[in-house]
């Protein structure tokens, strides 16, 4: 008997056993699940109008000349559902629209008399019109108000209620100094990649939020181009060096001989000069190995999967770095490698990678050495590049509910593991000289190598928690 996982772009040929399958300590059935809206708001469906949904104690005014988003926009936008956030949400986005046609003038009626409000409201007042005032004045991103609403409201602690169905609104922290990377934020290559990939169009700011950090986590995998430059004879390439010749004095630029001090300036040799050279450039290698396991099938582990991939391709669009791509689990045979080199391929990329994991166990300790064997023959699976002088690192993305197998690599290896994490692969990525990334699930994420632990990014405490301690 066996079982035939749901088809993708990706994986229409692929069979498992049901021994391996069961071997994963699932049931043996496959079974996807689809969410559906408990309430329908602002549509008319199945013939019969629904309950609208209601802005009237929103502390900011209805601009009118805009359509406030809807509760149901606002789960597909921010997968938040919570009565408390989605409001936050929506009065976000409205001073957004305020900020776009330049009108400063946005609290409601209702809260106009400050005197007549109660105590907290005064302190709740306080609180919005400091930040809401600040975001007119402050970089916001986002394409839509909706958009800049969602950035802002993860910024100050707004959380999915994928995992913080009981928290709410309890660690949105108002009075949160707004700032956002503009470099990241504004990025043509990223932004770019997002409109190509479904999951990323829909949660194209929390994508961007976790790019952000990824940007940071970054410096812990650098990518580098290596460029190898020698003076030769004679090319069709030339470098300004600076003068180590008098022979060299044909080779100065006119313009420096304009200079008053030209006389002090050559008999010092202080001169730029061009040359010939011969330049050849390097790109770095990676391959990039994704966990394809059902374990992986939850959204906020893809937010991070996309997050993390656009941020290495972006180099490949750039063509600084060259990546070798591959979905993996157990066996060899489920590898398939795309080889990414410019922006063409990278778009090519987006249009048939998957966000639907379904496979059986992984086996990452028999991935890596097969790899390395595949390396040495001078090919990489179905490729037939020789990689064994350039000896590319791998990146392994996963969720840390994996079988190593091994007790050593004989390859470098990083690995980046999403919300769930083993001591094992940690211990054999420092071993190769390699490091080993932990993504939490309130975002904390830290980075384990030889020479110790780095957090790269460390949430805000809620306030009970800073309460409490």
């Amino acid at each position: 008997m066996r079982w035939t996982p749901k088809k993708t772009k990706y994986n229409d040929s692929w069979d498992f056993d049901d021994d391996d399958y069961y071997g994963y300590g699932g049931s043996g059935r496959y079974s996807s699940y689809t969410w559906k809206p408990s309430l329908w708001t602002n549509y008319s469906y199945g013939g019969f109008t629904t309950e609208q949904d209601d802005n009237s104690k929103l502390f900011v005014k209805d601009p009118l000349t805009y359509i406030t988003p809807t509760k149901s926009d606002i789960k597909i936008k921010a997968s938040v559902w919570n009565e408390n956030s989605v409001n936050t949400i929506k009065e976000l986005a409205r001073v957004c629209y305020f900020k776009m046609i330049d009108e400063r003038d946005f609290i409601s009626e209702k809260y106009l008399d400050y005197d007549s409000l109660s105590e907290q409201d005064q302190v709740d007042y306080n609180h919005k019109r400091e930040l809401y005032d600040s975001i007119f004045d402050t970089f916001i991103p986002g394409n839509t108000p909706l958009e800049q609403a969602i950035a802002i409201f993860r910024q100050i602690g707004g959380a999915s209620d994928s995992k913080y169905t009981e928290q709410g609104d309890k660690d949105m922290d108002m009075q949160s100094t707004l700032n956002f990377d503009r470099q990241t934020y504004c990025d043509p290559n990223i932004n770019e990649q997002l409109d190509f990939n479904e999951l990323s169009k829909n949660r194209k700011m929390d994508i961007l939020n976790k790019v952000s950090i990824v940007g940071e986590l970054g410096d812990q995998f650098k990518v580098e181009k290596e460029i190898d430059e020698k003076i030769v004879s004679n090319s069709d390439q030339y470098a300004k060096k600076i003068m180590r010749d008098y022979a060299q004095f044909s080779q100065i630029d006119l313009y420096q001989k304009m200079f008053p001090n030209f006389r002090t300036k050559f008999l010092t040799k202080d001169l730029s000069v061009n040359v010939p050279v011969d330049r050849k450039e390097q790109k770095q290698k990676i391959i990039i190995l994704l966990d394809f396991s059902g374990s992986m099938d939850e959204q906020e582990k893809q937010i991070w999967v996309n997050a993390i991939l656009i941020d290495r391709l972006k180099y490949v669009m750039n063509e600084e770095a060259e990546v070798y791509f591959s979905y993996f689990v157990h066996s060899t045979k489920s590898l398939n490698f795309h080889h990414l080199k410019n922006r063409e391929d990278v778009m090519k990329f987006w249009g048939w990678f998957s966000n639907d994991p379904n496979g059986g166990t992984t086996d990452i300790g028999g991935i890596v050495t097969y790899i390395d064997n595949e390396v040495k023959a001078g090919r990489l699976h179905n490729l037939q590049d020789d990689l064994s002088s350039e000896k590319p690192e791998i990146l392994v993305i996963n969720d840390g509910q994996d079988r190593i197998g091994y007790e050593s690599l004989p390859y470098k290896v990083n690995a980046i593991s999403l919300m769930d994490f083993s001591d094992e692969l940690k211990t054999l990525c420092i071993k190769t000289g390699g490091k080993q990334v932990q993504v939490m699930w309130d975002g904390t994420v830290k980075a384990y190598a030889e020479e110790g632990i780095t957090t790269i990014n460390e949430p805000k405490k809620s306030k009970t928690e800073s309460a409490n301690f």
